[in-house]
């Protein structure tokens, strides 16, 4: 069992996957007990050749590197095959367009084996153009509360660009995460849930590199029901809350209703009234 796995899931990344392999790769040159997967969901593009010609022409790294070709699933399945089908005390989701630098996570590890309250460890943001070109973006996150009700608070108020999604985490503390919840915006439930076991370190020594696309239209994709917004944000709070009841179950009734609320106004606050639909 690897102390560390990057897990990958990959659809039609022919153009980034490679770049992307690469830059987990090099984390061997500092840390080696690592594994890297690549959940290919049945691309119909040219990524999986992509993938094994880095394989052919890194030879050192193969033993290091597994890919597992889908028969098709859904986004969310394939996120989670790679968090299943592995067993390692971290873990990190890495986008099939995104790239971390180098030393990342010998860094990660260091500084979580240091410090046992850091539940998520993520590099300074930066941005990576279509072409490939790094740009300065910050993205800077105060969640080191020593109190867990506080980190999930401040995440519901304070989070916009969810890019710590990434972070490398310790798994046990998504190992009760519930998957039943069907909302959009998961991801930034995701992160309060991590935030609830432990605090956020962002690293200024390594960072992490988001693909930005031109055509990258945060309006389309509330469209498609992707971010919440108006018309579809009963579901996200319904998600929220739904994640939180678990979470207070330890907490005497009184106090843990208590927190609900807070939750509850503070999601109203940032994301508007309940949007109610007539049906008469």
């Amino acid at each position: 069992m690897p102390k560390v796995v990057i897990g990958i899931p990959c659809f039609n990344e022919d153009q980034y996957i490679a770049g992307t392999l690469l830059s987990a790769i090099q984390q061997l040159d500092e840390y080696t007990d690592l594994e890297i997967w690549i959940s290919d969901n049945k691309s119909t593009d040219n990524s999986v050749s992509k993938v094994e010609a880095v394989l052919e022409a890194v030879k050192s790294a193969v033993n290091h590197v597994t890919l597992v070709e889908q028969e098709g699933m859904s986004a969310f399945d394939n996120f989670w095959y790679l968090f299943d089908a592995t067993d390692s005390e971290l873990f990190m989701w890495l986008g099939g367009h995104d790239q971390i630098s180098k030393g990342y996570i010998q860094r990660g590890v260091t500084h979580m084996t240091q410090s046992s309250d850091t539940g998520l460890f993520c590099g300074a943001h930066k941005g990576l153009t279509v072409d490939g070109n790094l740009f300065d973006q910050e993205v800077v996150y105060d969640f080191s509360q020593d109190n867990p009700v506080e980190r999930y608070l401040q995440s519901i108020a304070n989070l916009n660009n969810c890019y710590v999604f990434h972070s490398l985490f310790r798994r046990k503390n998504l190992m009760n995460f519930d998957r039943t919840l069907d909302a959009p915006g998961l991801d930034h439930i995701m992160i309060s849930h991590l935030l609830w076991a432990g605090k956020l370190y962002q690293s200024a020594e390594c960072f992490f590199a988001r693909r930005y696309f031109s055509k990258e239209d945060r309006a389309a994709k509330v469209a498609m029901g992707r971010y919440p917004h108006g018309k579809n944000n009963v579901e996200f709070y319904e998600a929220y809350l739904q994640g939180l009841r678990q979470l207070v179950q330890p907490l005497p009734d009184l106090v843990g209703e208590a927190v609900l609320s807070q939750a509850s106004g503070l999601l109203v606050k940032r994301f508007g009234l309940p949007f109610l639909v007539n049906n008469g």
